[in-house]
């Protein structure tokens, strides 16, 4: 029973050393057990993968357009309804939510991999207890992974029904495209250009919006940069809870779920005493081993008889 209590122990510390506190000591060779160091990496792919999002099509506006002839309603002119607003933001938020999951599947599968490292390294000197141990440890990171999942598809839904931010940089982002809508609508009526430079987009094409009427134009345009606006938010907070529900599950498994379920899995099995018995070939191992210290002890005292004999003789 100690020496099971050992290597759950050990097993633990070594976990939370590389998943939790980030060291690298007991893998230092093996960079694919930096553990820190890739999740980062993925979290950063995520969040270009995010990113890519955010860009200016070569058919500026066409989207915003359309939306609001769909929403042509009895009402005043000059207002964008909320509702349209929450549409489009539901049909983006679609749009990138296949890569919160696939980060968390490519997670996982990473977690699942350090782990049955670390289980190797620990248990391979008892391969009875190895398969109750790995069972249990899969079937955590199974059941961790998803709640996580479970989690990922609620923060996704919630980022649909609600377009709410307390960051202020919001509205900066907000304002300073809505500079160039004074140069926007002059270049459409003057004919001057059919592109306009904003800042953080590069070169925009404007020439197909002539022949749309200019109060349609300018709440297609507002919408554009509100969304835009908005959207980098709802991106940013998408990585920050990522991060913080992968540390948080994370913590959770290594510090509580996986040492009981080990303990329920190979106590509840029985026979532990048995599972921790040396394999057959380590105590043929041992016994040849002992034999032939014994036979060399042998071999040193009868030599050391012969030794005193010769020096008998001499004398």
């Amino acid at each position: 029973m100690a020496t099971f209590i050992k290597i759950v122990g050990s097993l633990k510390e070594t976990l939370q050393k590389i998943l939790i506190q980030g060291e690298i000591d007991e893998y230092e060779n093996d960079k694919q057990m930096h553990c820190d160091t890739r999740l980062v990496e993925m979290l950063d792919k995520l969040s270009k993968d995010l990113q890519a999002s955010v860009k200016f099509s070569e058919s500026y506006l066409i989207e915003e357009l359309q939306f609001l002839e769909e929403v042509k309603g009895i009402r005043l002119p000059h207002f964008i309804p909320h509702s349209l607003f929450l549409r489009l933001l539901k049909k983006k938020v679609n749009s990138v939510s296949e890569l919160p999951i696939n980060f968390v599947n490519d997670v996982w599968g990473y977690l699942e991999t350090v782990c049955a490292k670390v289980l190797i390294d620990q248990c391979g000197n008892y391969p009875k207890l190895l398969p109750s141990i790995k069972k249990a440890t899969e079937h955590v990171v199974s059941k961790m992974k998803a709640k996580f999942v479970e989690r990922v598809v609620e923060m996704i839904e919630m980022e649909k029904i609600t377009d709410y931010t307390c960051d202020p940089g919001f509205i900066i982002s907000y304002n300073k495209p809505m500079n160039y809508h004074a140069q926007f609508s002059n270049l459409l009526t003057s004919y001057m250009s059919n592109s306009i430079n904003v800042e953080g987009y590069g070169s925009i094409n404007i020439g197909h919006l002539r022949e749309v009427p200019e109060n349609t134009r300018n709440q297609a345009f507002d919408l554009k940069i509100m969304m835009t606006s908005y959207w980098k938010i709802v991106l940013k907070r998408m990585v920050d809870c990522l991060a913080l529900q992968l540390r948080f599950f994370i913590q959770k498994v290594v510090n509580k779920e996986m040492e009981i379920q080990i303990v329920s899995e190979v106590m509840g099995g029985g026979g532990i005493e048995k599972m921790l018995n040396e394999p057959p070939s380590t105590s043929k191992k041992r016994e040849r081993l002992h034999n032939n210290i014994a036979l060399l002890q042998e071999s040193k005292e009868t030599m050391e008889q012969v030794m005193d004999g010769v020096v008998v003789s001499s004398d």
